[in-house]
C-alpha cells in the first residue's frame, strides 16, 4: 500500500478546489457524472483530482472532503472505481452493493449509477476508450468482436485488478519525469487485459477455459518477433499477427513450452540487450541511460530483474568494462621499451 499512502498520481494533478460547482464542471467531463450534492449541506467542500492519461487508458485519484452523492449516466468509457479510503454504496442499473476497501464499482457505456460516498472517501478510478478495448479483446478471442462489447455492471471484488492498478500508480507516482514508452505502452496494454478478464460481459465466456494449443512454428515466430522489436511496445495485436492465432492460444502455448509468457520473454531480451550495452562502456553510457533505452522506468526493478539475471549489478557490469577500457587505453599509450 506505501504507493497509494498518500495522494496517488499528485505528479498529475489537474484540479483542487472548494466549488461544488468547478467540481461537477471536471466530474462531468472526465466521467460523465449528471450532478451532485452534498447531503450534510456543509457548504465546504476540499476536492481533489490527478488524473493521468496514457493513451487509451486514464487513471484519476479523487477525494471530495465532504460526504457526496452523485449520479453518472455513462455513455463514453468503460470504468472501474477502486476505493482507497472511506466507504460508501452504489446503485447500477438497479443493482445494489456496498463501497469499501475491498470492492468497488464496474461500468461501462450505457450504465447508469447512483453513487453515495462518505466524507472520507477517496478512490482510484481507471477509464478505458472502447475502441482501444474492443482491440485489445479481438487479439484475446482471436475474433471480430461482433456483437458489440456489452459489460455487466455490478459492485465486484477486485483484488486481482487492484493490485496491478497499485503497481501501475505506484509507477508513475514515483518515476522521474520521463518514462520509456514502451512502458507505458505495456502497463496501458496490462490494465485492459486485466479488466477484459476480470470484468463480466457478453465475451466472459471466451475467455475462461483452457484456449486451443498453437503449433510450434507459431511459437518460434513470436520468439522472433520480440527478438526483433525488442525496443518498441510489444503488443498482443502484433503477436497475434505474427504467431497468426489468438493470444490466448499463444500466451498458453508459450507458457507449456518454454515456460514463461511472451513478456516476460521479451524482459529477457531486453536484459540481453542491456548486458550488451553495459559490457561495451560507449561514451555516455550510464546505468539510468541503458535501463531506460531498454523499457525499464524503475531503476529499483531493473536493478533487482538484472542481478536475479547476471548475478551482478548493472553497475558493477558497467564498472567492470570501464576499468578494462581504461587499462586498455593504457596499454595504447604506453611507450615501447627500445629493443636491447
Amino acid at each position: 500500500m506505501d504507493a497509494l499512502s498518500h495522494h496517488p498520481l499528485s505528479r498529475f494533478q489537474q484540479f483542487a478546489s472548494a466549488e461544488p460547482d468547478a467540481l461537477l464542471a471536471r466530474v462531468a467531463d472526465l466521467f460523465a457524472v449528471r450532478s451532485i450534492d452534498f447531503p450534510r449541506d456543509e457548504g465546504i467542500v476540499d476536492a481533489r483530482l490527478n488524473h493521468c492519461q496514457i493513451d487509451n487508458v486514464g487513471l484519476t485519484y479523487a477525494r471530495y472532503g465532504a460526504a457526496m452523492n452523485a449520479t453518472v449516466e455513462q455513455s463514453n468509457y468503460f470504468l472501474q472505481g477502486f476505493p482507497l479510503r472511506g466507504g460508501g454504496d452504489a446503485t447500477i442499473d438497479g443493482a445494489f452493493g456496498v463501497l469499501s476497501r475491498e470492492q468497488g464499482v464496474v461500468g461501462g457505456p450505457g450504465a447508469r449509477l447512483n453513487l453515495r460516498y462518505s466524507e472520507d472517501f477517496e478512490h482510484l478510478i481507471v477509464r478505458i476508450r472502447p475502441d482501444g478495448l474492443v482491440r485489445k479483446l479481438a487479439s484475446l478471442i482471436g475474433e471480430p468482436v461482433d456483437p458489440p462489447l456489452r459489460l455487466i455492471a455490478d459492485v465486484i471484488h477486485s483484488d486481482a485488478q487492484f493490485r496491478l492498478i497499485e503497481f501501475v500508480v505506484g509507477e508513475l507516482s514515483h518515476a522521474a519525469s520521463f518514462m520509456p514508452p514502451l512502458l507505458l505502452a505495456e502497463m496501458e496494454q496490462a490494465v485492459m487485459v486485466s479488466y477484459l478478464c476480470n470484468s463480466r460481459h457478453n465475451y466472459s465466456d471466451k475467455l475462461e477455459g483452457s484456449p486451443p494449443g498453437t503449433a510450434p512454428w507459431q511459437v518460434r515466430r513470436a520468439e522472433e518477433y520480440i527478438r526483433s522489436n525488442w525496443d518498441k511496445p510489444v503488443t498482443i495485436e502484433a503477436l497475434a499477427a505474427a504467431a497468426n492465432t489468438s493470444v490466448r492460444s499463444l500466451f498458453h502455448s508459450f507458457r507449456r513450452t518454454r515456460g514463461m509468457s511472451p513478456m516476460a520473454f521479451a524482459r529477457r531480451v531486453r536484459l540481453a540487450r542491456a548486458h550488451d550495452m553495459l559490457a561495451a562502456s560507449l561514451p555516455g553510457t550510464t546505468v539510468t541511460s541503458v535501463a531506460f533505452d531498454c523499457g525499464f522506468g524503475n531503476l529499483g526493478a531493473f536493478a533487482h530483474y538484472y542481478q536475479t539475471r547476471y548475478g551482478e549489478l548493472p553497475s558493477a557490469t558497467l564498472r567492470a568494462a570501464l576499468s578494462n577500457r581504461a587499462g586498455n587505453d593504457l596499454d595504447r599509450t604506453r611507450v615501447p621499451s627500445p629493443e636491447k
